[in-house]
């Protein structure tokens, strides 16, 4: 590709600067750490470091081309690299990025799934569904990028444009046939997903978080209904979207589907919805969720081997947009057969205990709220909360969080998540100001393993250990380094020594 075919593809949209047109580009990106002599170079200006400032050098080191902002082209103007301008550098690499990886999105389908909660567990069971008929799908979402035996852990849900088309090209020379991605509102919001032709979107539920970025609720909702209008103008056929029915918010752009050139579907208990269960048929435990969903004039059986009602949503969601898309109805149920347990997902730690440990990635209070409710179904004789909030995060869910947090714990034992800069004890006390009521049954341990250790001394028969906020993650951040923390294996650790555990917190 020359710097004279993205003009041309791109005409109004980039507009040349200075160098020569027929310079060849063989890379593009946005990281000035990986620039090679051929690499077109997007200035995106971050929230701590602008590519601006790296023009020079990378100059210098003889980069082909940069696209800068057109406020600051004259600026860069001599240097001896072919220079680009473009009103929104950030879009610029978006779209230079489809087009620079082949605008694989136009050849697979890609099926698009935002919301607060749920995002993940649904990414595993639409994978799981598509597996079982007969597509090879990739996966992108918080965990990690998946596809064909391959795994990069995720240092973002959704990626930066150009890393996310290199994903899409990487996957489909690969075999990759449809691709299932989490789409969070930074992506939406910061234009990482803008040039996807998706196929289909889901929405899972909408509630507080992420307000440290968004700052309103309404500025939320509005990142989230982004997807939608992206949709909406995707060149490809058969679009869908698949929307709660019974969440507040999903009620909003249900309401709104005759903006939308494109069938909305709605999933929920209600038999107002397009997909639902059977009266009486919904059954939950520890380690399954069982229901008849009916859709039209049919009723399939779903067995779904994770546990926890709120299981039941996102099931139904994949269930949804798998029957949206196409797949037939009786394939797309037996596919949940085929589900493991998705990675911090109301995961049960195996040990031999009389006693039951759940590990939950649940960090916002309505998902605090729907996994302790879950817990709480299955009538333990104790129920026993492990669990912190994020360090320079939104700052508003805390004292919510600690609040459900009591609530529905006989024991909540409050400690650090991942405290980053902030102090934890700063952090520990938020949560306890939505705490003032449930004082009686409140433990503070700031040291996460000690809290968790507790946990399992104080744990009884039939008794159920909630350990809840980082989930599958195995690490814990401390100022600005990661350290090694995996609650699945603390939590391990100490079951298997429970018999010697005196009780007490030292």
């Amino acid at each position: 590709m020359t710097v004279e075919d993205l003009l041309k593809r791109f005409e109004g949209k980039l507009v040349y600067v200075s160098g020569e047109k027929d310079t060849v580009i063989d890379s593009v990106e946005y990281d000035s750490r990986k620039v090679s002599h051929k690499s077109l170079f997007v200035a995106v200006k971050g929230l701590v470091s602008d590519g601006h400032d790296y023009l020079s050098s990378l100059d210098e080191k003889g980069v082909s081309c940069v696209i800068v902002s057109s406020e600051r082209a004259a600026e860069f103007s001599k240097l001896k690299c072919c220079v680009i301008s473009a009103d929104d550098t950030r879009a610029a690499l978006s779209y230079v990025s489809a087009y620079f990886f082949g605008e694989v999105s136009l050849a697979i389908p890609v099926i698009g799934i935002t919301g607060t909660n749920g995002k993940t567990s649904t990414t595993y069971m639409l994978e799981a569904l598509f597996s079982n008929a007969g597509y090879n799908p990739g996966v992108i979402g918080t965990v990690a990028y998946r596809w064909n035996g391959n795994e990069i852990a995720a240092p973002n849900t959704t990626p930066e444009s150009r890393d996310l088309h290199k994903l899409f090209h990487d996957m489909k020379k690969d075999g990759v046939d449809c691709v299932i991605m989490e789409v969070s509102s930074h992506g939406l919001a910061l234009g990482r997903v803008n040039d996807i032709a998706f196929q289909g979107a889901v929405f899972t539920n909408l509630t507080r978080d992420h307000l440290d970025y968004h700052k309103t609720f309404e500025e939320y909702f509005e990142a989230k209904k982004i997807l939608f209008r992206l949709l909406d103008k995707s060149p490809r056929q058969n679009k869908f979207a698949c929307i709660n029915h019974d969440d507040e918010y999903g009620m909003k752009i249900l309401k709104s589907r005759n903006d939308y050139s494109y069938p909305f579907y709605s999933f929920g208990l209600s038999a107002d919805a397009d997909f639902f269960p059977v009266d009486n048929s919904l059954v939950t435990s520890i380690s399954s969720v069982k229901y008849s969903v009916k859709h039209k004039e049919s009723v399939y059986n779903v067995n779904l081997p994770m546990g926890g009602k709120f299981s039941f949503y996102n099931s139904l969601a994949a269930f949804s947009a798998a029957c949206a898309f196409g797949m037939n109805g009786e394939t797309a149920a037996e596919g949940f057969a085929l589900i493991k347990n998705v990675p911090g997902r109301f995961e049960r730690v195996d040990a031999d205990c009389e006693f039951s440990v759940i590990v939950d990635y649940a960090h916002t209070n309505d998902a605090m709220e729907k996994l302790l409710s879950s817990a709480k179904e299955l009538n333990p004789s104790k129920l026993i909360t492990v669990f912190g909030c994020g360090g320079d995060r939104d700052k508003t869910k805390r004292p919510l969080m600690g609040e459900v947090a009591g609530k529905y714990s006989d024991t909540a034992i409050v400690t650090s998540d991942n405290p980053r800069t902030e102090n934890p004890e700063t952090i520990i006390s938020d949560i306890l100001a939505g705490m003032e009521d449930y004082k009686d049954k409140t433990v503070v341990e700031i040291d996460r393993e000690k809290a968790i250790r507790y946990a399992i001394s104080i744990a009884e028969k039939d008794s159920v250990v909630v350990i809840a906020g980082k989930g599958h993650e195995d690490y814990q951040i401390i100022g600005t380094e990661k350290h090694h923390f995996d609650d699945r294996e603390i939590a391990k650790k100490y079951m298997e020594l429970s018999t010697s555990l005196s009780g007490a917190v030292s």
